[in-house]
């Protein structure tokens, strides 16, 4: 026995994707997963070149996809909401690691002019001088946070562009600059 024919604007029916509920997880979980593990943007620039390449005009111009064209075009613009908010993040991110590098740099100098000698560990500026050390530097789940080094200087780390791209700040010459 076949089945019913669908209906036109039956939304119950079944598409080539899934039923009405479940043919939205797959672009919905894919953004969600490219929002929390891309930090950098690599990914969500290759798959927004390729969603303005290839998916687009596919979609628009393939007469095999004229049965689901709505459906796909929905699909574009939720995977492209994705690599916008990724995309957008960025300079979010940077400032976020800037904004609490520029505390932890204070709270070190306080911590010099109270003491007369730059300290050991971040941790011996709490919590007389900064309320918490931050335990990230950027809003991302990839960050390891700051790096504190005293030795011959004194030196404050975190990566800025993961894996490569750590942002230094010297307290002696106080300057920034970059170790990779």
């Amino acid at each position: 026995m076949s089945p019913a024919p669908a209906v036109p604007g039956d939304e119950s029916a079944a598409s080539p994707y899934g039923t009405r509920w479940t043919r939205w997880i797959r672009p919905i979980g894919l953004s969600l997963l490219l929002l929390i593990l891309d930090a950098l943007g690599v990914y969500a620039f290759l798959i927004g070149a390729f969603l303005i390449l290839v998916y687009l005009p596919r979609s628009l111009l393939a007469k095999k996809f004229a049965s689901c064209r709505k459906e796909r075009l929905i699909r574009f613009a939720i995977y492209l909401a994705a690599v916008g908010v990724v995309l957008s993040l960025i300079p979010v991110n940077r400032q976020v690691a800037e904004e609490r590098a520029e505390r932890i740099i204070a709270a070190v100098e306080n911590y010099k002019a109270a003491n007369g000698k730059y300290p050991d560990r971040l941790d011996q500026l709490t919590p007389q001088f900064i309320a918490e050390i931050p335990a990230k530097a950027r809003v991302a789940l990839t960050d390891s946070g700051f790096r504190y080094f005293a030795g011959s200087s004194h030196t404050l780390m975190y990566v800025a562009m993961p894996p490569f791209g750590r942002r230094t700040y010297n307290f002696e010459t106080k300057s920034w600059g970059f170790m990779d």
